[in-house]
């Protein structure tokens, strides 16, 4: 008998660029702090989506940008990856506000089902 709940969960890590443009221009902390506040506070995302600073995406003019991404079984959640860790991944979210957060959360951490009209190429 297999149950949602005895199912392994995927670990997530959601890296919001801190690098001088999406830190300072598009004041990315405020999203880290909103998606710090509502992983802390979703028992289904406890514990199992980590969200962590990342220096820069290159992609300045449309921030403020993050990334989901899954992490591996050993894989240290609060580390920063290098870009290898992208290979193969659709996670990339430009342009976040409060909104677009809230549905990356919904859709993309809680569901498994990546953004369609949100998510970029990386």
């Amino acid at each position: 008998m297999t149950t949602e709940s005895a199912m392994p969960r995927t670990r997530l890590q959601i890296l919001v660029c801190d690098g001088p443009s999406c830190g300072v221009t598009h004041e990315s902390e405020l999203l880290k702090e909103l998606l710090v506040a509502r992983v802390a506070a979703d028992p289904e995302l406890q514990g199992r989506v980590h969200v962590v600073d990342y220096m820069c995406f290159g992609r300045c003019s449309e921030g403020p940008n993050m990334f989901v991404r899954r992490l591996g079984p050993q894989e240290r959640a609060d580390a920063e990856p290098d870009s290898a860790a992208f290979s193969g991944e659709r996670g990339f979210y430009p342009g976040m506000d409060r909104g677009k957060c809230e549905r990356v959360l919904a859709q993309h951490c809680k569901a498994g089902v990546v953004v369609g009209d949100l998510v970029d190429d990386y």
